[in-house]
């Protein structure tokens, strides 16, 4: 029986001062093209209620997911993690397509992970921003990610472009639930080659708005999905 193909999502990653401001970046990606949008909460200049987060953004949901990134997985939240974990709560009950939540989070807050509702999807993700470590430890990190969530994310730094051939194999081992490309300019390759090998979802950024070395605007991943899907 043949494999049915994977259509990868374009997910457009937006981080802003306000969550107002968060909003019109999510509407200008979505007039763009993009499939979903990477609603980065962690970016916030200052903190917010719940209550504000859910008036502002709670329109996109169903089409969004929501990340309140860790500092040391490369985020801003400045605030605590007792009060990153609440938050990530609240956003999970808004109902998005998924939530970001980082492997260690997850193995280091096992009863806090299994209060998330049920119903929503997770990404769970894991970061190297130094290196690409090689597939015997990528591989192990995939099947715990899988274990907890419904796509395993593993994003790693390109040091040559060699890196991006261990990325793209971890994709092809599991299309449809693996996210895995490299950071930096080495990287870009990488974005693009994962949805030939049917990652579910492949970041963008809004024109001129990169959040992270190596991603490419929405409007050129549209293009270049249409090449290489």
């Amino acid at each position: 029986m043949a494999t049915k193909k994977v259509k990868t999502q374009l997910c457009t990653a937006v981080g802003a001062d306000t969550a107002p401001e968060l909003g019109r970046k999510a509407e200008l990606a979505f007039s763009l093209g993009s499939d979903l949008v990477e609603l980065r909460i962690d970016r916030l200049a200052k903190p917010v209620t719940p209550r504000e987060l859910e008036a502002e953004l709670s329109v996109f949901s169903k089409r969004a997911i929501f990340t309140v990134r860790s500092l040391r997985e490369g985020g801003g939240f400045m605030e605590g993690e007792k009060n990153r974990l609440d938050l990530i709560s609240r956003v999970a009950d808004m109902g998005p397509a998924y939530i970001d939540v980082e492997l260690t989070t997850m193995k280091e807050n096992k009863k806090w992970a299994r209060s998330l509702p049920k119903d929503v999807r997770k990404v769970v993700s894991w970061h190297d921003f130094q290196s690409t470590p090689a597939l015997e430890t990528l591989r192990p990190i995939c099947a715990e990610e899988l274990g907890l969530g419904a796509v395993a994310k593993v994003v790693t730094m390109a040091a040559s472009a060699e890196d991006n051939l261990t990325a793209l194999t971890l994709c092809g081992d599991r299309p449809g639930k693996v996210v895995a490309f490299c950071m930096g300019g080495l990287g870009t390759v990488s974005r693009v080659a994962s949805i030939r090998l049917g990652a579910p979802l492949a970041y963008a950024s809004l024109p001129n708005q990169v959040i992270v070395p190596g991603q490419l605007s929405i409007t050129t991943m549209r293009t270049l999905r249409d090449l290489v899907a």
